[in-house]
C-alpha cells in the first residue's frame, strides 16, 4: 500500500497535477507554481475590475443625467464585448442602478440575450428599475423566452412592484399550464395585492379574471379590495 501512494506521489510530481489527494506536490513543478500565479493575476485583475466598475457607478448614481449614461455606455460596452462571462454578468447586474435611457435601454437587449445566465441577472436588475420601465418588460419576457428559469424568475420580479400593471402582466404565468409558474404568479400576486388567497390558483384566476381589482395604495396604507359583480361593473375599465 505503501508503495502504491509514493507511485502516485511520484506520478503526480512529474506531471504537474494540482489537484487530488496530492495536489501540494504541485509546488514543487515549475510549471504549475507557474500556473498559479497566472490564475492569481488573472483573480485579482477581475476583482480590481470589477471594484473599478462599482466605484463608477456609486459616483454616478446621484450625478446628473449625462454622467448616468455615460456609465450606462461603459456597462454595456463591458456587457456586448466583454469575452469574460463574469463581468458581463457583473455589468448588468450594476445597470439596474442606474436611472437613464441607455441603463433601460441596454438591459432590454440584455434581456434577450443569447446566454440564460445574462438574461437572468438582467431580471435581476429590472427589480431596481422603475416599474414604467420594468413591469412591461419583464411581462415580455414571461410571454417569450423560452427558459423556464427566467420566466420564473420574471414572474416573481413582479412581485415587487404593486399595482394593476403587475397583476396584468402576471395573468400571463397564472394562466401558463406550467404549475411552477402559476405557484410563483400566486406567490407574487398575494405580494402585489395584498390578498390572502395563499396558493389557490383557480381563486387567484377568478380574482385576476373578474376585473374586480383595486391596485393597493401604499401611500394612504389602504390594500387591495374585491367587488362584488355588481359593483365591478361599475370599474370594468380597471385592467383595460
Amino acid at each position: 500500500m505503501l508503495q502504491i501512494l509514493l507511485m502516485a506521489a511520484f506520478v503526480c510530481h512529474l506531471s504537474g497535477c494540482a489537484e487530488g489527494p496530492f495536489w501540494r506536490a504541485g509546488q514543487f513543478n515549475p510549471w504549475v507554481r507557474s500556473q498559479w500565479a497566472e490564475e492569481e493575476k488573472i483573480a485579482d485583475t477581475l476583482f480590481t475590475r470589477k471594484r473599478r466598475m462599482e466605484n463608477v457607478v456609486a459616483q454616478a448614481t446621484n450625478a446628473s443625467i449625462d454622467v448616468q449614461e455615460e456609465a450606462a455606455r461603459a456597462l454595456s460596452d463591458i456587457i456586448f464585448r466583454d469575452k469574460v462571462l463574469l463581468m458581463r454578468l457583473h455589468a448588468v447586474k450594476l445597470l439596474g442602478r442606474l436611472n437613464s435611457p441607455t441603463s433601460v435601454e441596454t438591459l432590454a437587449k440584455a434581456s434577450k440575450d443569447n446566454d440564460k445566465d445574462i438574461r437572468l441577472a438582467a431580471v435581476s436588475a429590472w427589480k431596481m428599475v422603475s416599474p414604467d420601465s420594468a413591469v412591461p418588460q419583464l411581462q415580455e419576457i414571461i410571454g417569450s423566452d423560452t427558459d423556464i428559469d427566467v420566466r420564473l424568475a420574471a414572474t416573481e420580479a413582479l412581485g415587487n412592484f404593486p399595482g394593476r400593471s403587475s397583476v396584468q402582466a402576471l395573468a400571463l404565468s397564472l394562466n401558463d399550464r406550467d404549475p411552477a409558474l402559476q405557484v410563483r404568479a400566486a406567490e407574487s400576486l398575494q405580494r402585489v395585492t395584498g390578498e390572502p388567497l395563499g396558493r389557490n390558483i383557480v381563486a387567484w384566476q377568478d380574482y385576476v379574471g373578474s376585473n374586480s381589482v383595486v391596485a393597493p395604495n401604499k401611500a394612504n396604507g389602504q390594500g387591495s379590495t374585491s367587488r362584488t359583480a355588481n359593483q365591478a361593473s361599475d370599474t370594468s375599465g380597471d385592467f383595460r
